[in-house]
Protein backbone atom coordinates (compact mmCIF):
# COMPACT_ATOMS: atom_id res chain seq x y z
CA UNK A 1 0.00 0.00 0.00
CA UNK A 2 3.11 2.41 1.06
CA UNK A 3 4.55 1.54 -2.20
CA UNK A 4 1.27 2.41 -4.16
CA UNK A 5 1.02 5.57 -2.43
CA UNK A 6 4.28 6.57 -3.32
CA UNK A 7 4.18 5.51 -6.66
CA UNK A 8 1.10 7.84 -7.19
CA UNK A 9 2.63 11.03 -5.58
CA UNK A 10 5.85 10.98 -7.78
CA UNK A 11 3.25 10.46 -10.79
CA UNK A 12 1.12 13.58 -9.44
CA UNK A 13 4.69 15.75 -8.66
CA UNK A 14 5.84 14.48 -12.19
CA UNK A 15 2.62 15.76 -13.88
CA UNK A 16 2.38 19.04 -11.98
CA UNK A 17 5.97 19.69 -13.16
CA UNK A 18 5.43 18.95 -17.20
CA UNK A 19 1.87 21.00 -16.27
CA UNK A 20 4.37 24.37 -15.14
CA UNK A 21 6.80 23.63 -17.96
CA UNK A 22 4.25 23.44 -20.57
CA UNK A 23 2.01 26.94 -19.57
CA UNK A 24 5.68 28.80 -19.36
CA UNK A 25 6.51 27.82 -22.81
CA UNK A 26 3.00 28.14 -24.56
CA UNK A 27 3.24 31.63 -22.33
CA UNK A 28 6.15 32.71 -23.86
CA UNK A 29 5.24 31.54 -27.26
CA UNK A 30 1.95 33.42 -27.24
CA UNK A 31 4.16 36.63 -25.85
CA UNK A 32 6.56 36.14 -28.70
CA UNK A 33 3.24 36.37 -31.34
CA UNK A 34 2.33 38.79 -29.66
CA UNK A 35 5.09 41.30 -30.21
CA UNK A 36 5.04 40.41 -33.80
CA UNK A 37 1.26 41.70 -33.78
CA UNK A 38 2.17 44.86 -32.16
CA UNK A 39 5.48 45.62 -33.84
CA UNK A 40 3.75 45.29 -37.71
CA UNK A 41 1.47 48.26 -35.91
CA UNK A 42 4.34 50.24 -34.75
CA UNK A 43 6.27 49.61 -38.48
CA UNK A 44 2.99 51.27 -39.45
CA UNK A 45 2.99 54.01 -37.26
CA UNK A 46 6.73 54.99 -38.80
CA UNK A 47 5.69 54.13 -41.95
CA UNK A 48 2.89 56.55 -42.82
CA UNK A 49 5.03 59.14 -40.54
CA UNK A 50 7.84 59.18 -42.72
CA UNK A 51 6.29 59.11 -46.16
CA UNK A 52 3.19 61.72 -44.82
CA UNK A 53 1.97 61.40 -48.67
CA UNK A 54 -0.16 64.75 -49.71
CA UNK A 55 0.29 65.42 -45.72
CA UNK A 56 -2.05 63.04 -44.63
CA UNK A 57 -0.37 61.56 -41.54
CA UNK A 58 -2.35 64.23 -39.81
CA UNK A 59 -4.31 66.59 -41.43
CA UNK A 60 -4.19 70.22 -40.29
CA UNK A 61 -6.27 70.73 -36.98
CA UNK A 62 -6.32 67.15 -36.35
CA UNK A 63 -4.66 66.64 -32.57
CA UNK A 64 -3.97 63.99 -30.27
CA UNK A 65 -6.63 63.02 -27.81
CA UNK A 66 -6.12 64.09 -24.09
CA UNK A 67 -3.14 63.27 -22.61
CA UNK A 68 -5.26 62.85 -19.33
CA UNK A 69 -7.23 60.01 -20.51
CA UNK A 70 -4.18 58.37 -21.82
CA UNK A 71 -2.39 58.55 -18.79
CA UNK A 72 -5.07 57.12 -16.37
CA UNK A 73 -5.24 54.25 -18.90
CA UNK A 74 -1.27 53.74 -18.75
CA UNK A 75 -1.50 54.11 -14.61
CA UNK A 76 -4.39 51.73 -14.32
CA UNK A 77 -2.41 48.98 -16.88
CA UNK A 78 0.61 49.07 -14.95
CA UNK A 79 -1.36 49.02 -11.69
CA UNK A 80 -2.89 45.86 -12.88
CA UNK A 81 0.04 43.95 -13.58
CA UNK A 82 1.92 44.94 -10.48
CA UNK A 83 -0.88 44.49 -8.79
CA UNK A 84 -1.13 40.61 -9.75
CA UNK A 85 2.70 39.89 -10.16
CA UNK A 86 2.77 40.86 -6.65
CA UNK A 87 -0.20 38.54 -6.07
CA UNK A 88 1.22 35.77 -7.62
CA UNK A 89 4.37 35.87 -5.82
CA UNK A 90 2.87 34.51 -2.74
CA UNK A 91 1.70 31.69 -1.98
CA UNK A 92 -2.24 31.70 -3.59
CA UNK A 93 -4.27 30.38 -0.09
CA UNK A 94 -2.31 33.61 1.74
CA UNK A 95 -4.60 36.57 2.41
CA UNK A 96 -1.82 38.78 0.17
CA UNK A 97 -3.11 36.81 -2.72
CA UNK A 98 -7.04 37.47 -1.82
CA UNK A 99 -6.33 40.32 -1.37
CA UNK A 100 -4.32 41.62 -4.37
CA UNK A 101 -5.59 39.72 -7.09
CA UNK A 102 -9.17 41.33 -6.89
CA UNK A 103 -7.25 44.44 -6.47
CA UNK A 104 -5.78 43.39 -10.20
CA UNK A 105 -9.14 43.07 -11.30
CA UNK A 106 -10.44 46.18 -10.27
CA UNK A 107 -7.64 47.91 -12.31
CA UNK A 108 -8.52 46.15 -15.07
CA UNK A 109 -11.50 46.65 -15.01
CA UNK A 110 -11.12 50.50 -14.64
CA UNK A 111 -8.52 50.44 -17.29
CA UNK A 112 -10.95 48.79 -19.83
CA UNK A 113 -13.47 51.47 -19.11
CA UNK A 114 -11.49 54.18 -19.48
CA UNK A 115 -10.10 53.31 -22.84
CA UNK A 116 -13.35 52.08 -24.07
CA UNK A 117 -14.59 55.82 -23.23
CA UNK A 118 -11.87 57.22 -24.46
CA UNK A 119 -12.23 55.10 -27.85
CA UNK A 120 -15.25 56.75 -28.09
CA UNK A 121 -14.42 60.62 -27.76
CA UNK A 122 -11.11 60.68 -30.11
CA UNK A 123 -12.32 64.15 -31.27
CA UNK A 124 -11.52 62.73 -34.90
CA UNK A 125 -13.23 60.12 -37.49
CA UNK A 126 -11.56 56.94 -37.88
CA UNK A 127 -10.50 57.80 -41.51
CA UNK A 128 -9.01 61.60 -40.64
CA UNK A 129 -5.79 60.19 -42.29
CA UNK A 130 -2.91 58.17 -41.44
CA UNK A 131 -2.58 58.49 -37.41
CA UNK A 132 -6.10 58.81 -36.62
CA UNK A 133 -6.12 55.40 -38.20
CA UNK A 134 -3.54 53.45 -36.74
CA UNK A 135 -4.47 55.01 -33.42
CA UNK A 136 -8.04 53.71 -33.48
CA UNK A 137 -6.58 50.24 -34.71
CA UNK A 138 -3.50 50.41 -32.32
CA UNK A 139 -5.14 51.11 -29.35
CA UNK A 140 -8.25 48.99 -30.36
CA UNK A 141 -5.95 46.02 -30.35
CA UNK A 142 -4.37 46.15 -27.40
CA UNK A 143 -8.18 47.19 -25.77
CA UNK A 144 -9.60 43.82 -27.04
CA UNK A 145 -6.56 41.78 -25.78
CA UNK A 146 -6.79 44.01 -22.34
CA UNK A 147 -10.41 43.09 -22.49
CA UNK A 148 -9.43 39.32 -22.95
CA UNK A 149 -7.25 39.40 -20.22
CA UNK A 150 -9.44 40.77 -17.69
CA UNK A 151 -12.07 37.83 -18.23
CA UNK A 152 -8.83 35.45 -17.92
CA UNK A 153 -8.22 37.42 -14.31
CA UNK A 154 -11.94 37.33 -13.48
CA UNK A 155 -11.60 33.17 -13.74
CA UNK A 156 -8.52 33.25 -11.73
CA UNK A 157 -10.18 35.17 -9.17
CA UNK A 158 -12.91 33.09 -8.42
CA UNK A 159 -10.96 29.57 -8.85
CA UNK A 160 -9.14 31.32 -5.69
CA UNK A 161 -11.55 29.32 -3.81
CA UNK A 162 -10.85 25.93 -1.81
CA UNK A 163 -10.47 23.31 -4.13
CA UNK A 164 -10.49 25.91 -6.83
CA UNK A 165 -8.47 25.85 -9.89
CA UNK A 166 -6.16 28.53 -9.43
CA UNK A 167 -4.97 26.64 -5.56
CA UNK A 168 -4.68 23.32 -7.95
CA UNK A 169 -2.14 24.64 -10.64
CA UNK A 170 -0.60 27.66 -8.85
CA UNK A 171 2.24 27.82 -11.05
CA UNK A 172 0.64 28.11 -14.17
CA UNK A 173 -1.85 31.18 -12.41
CA UNK A 174 1.03 33.10 -11.64
CA UNK A 175 2.68 33.26 -15.64
CA UNK A 176 -0.22 34.96 -16.22
CA UNK A 177 1.60 37.63 -14.48
CA UNK A 178 3.98 37.71 -17.54
CA UNK A 179 0.59 38.45 -19.71
CA UNK A 180 -0.24 41.02 -17.92
CA UNK A 181 3.04 43.05 -17.39
CA UNK A 182 3.61 42.15 -20.95
CA UNK A 183 0.34 44.65 -22.06
CA UNK A 184 1.25 46.65 -19.35
CA UNK A 185 4.50 47.08 -21.44
CA UNK A 186 3.06 47.49 -24.58
CA UNK A 187 0.99 50.17 -23.20
CA UNK A 188 3.77 52.40 -22.44
CA UNK A 189 5.19 52.18 -26.18
CA UNK A 190 1.88 53.15 -27.22
CA UNK A 191 1.88 55.96 -24.78
CA UNK A 192 4.70 57.54 -25.84
CA UNK A 193 4.37 56.86 -29.40
CA UNK A 194 0.74 57.84 -29.84
CA UNK A 195 0.77 61.28 -27.51
CA UNK A 196 3.91 62.38 -27.74
CA UNK A 197 5.95 61.18 -31.01
CA UNK A 198 2.96 61.46 -33.04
Amino acid sequence: MAVRTRSYDAAAEAEARLDTRLVAVGTWLFLAADLGFFVAWWFAFFYLRAINSNQSWRPQGLEPPSKGYGTVVLVLAIGMAFSYVIASGRPTRTLWFRIFTPVALVYAIATCLFQGYEMWHLGFGLTQGGYASVFAGLSGAWLIQVLFATAWLATIVTQARPNGDTLARRQPASSFGWILLFLAAIGVVNYILLYFVA
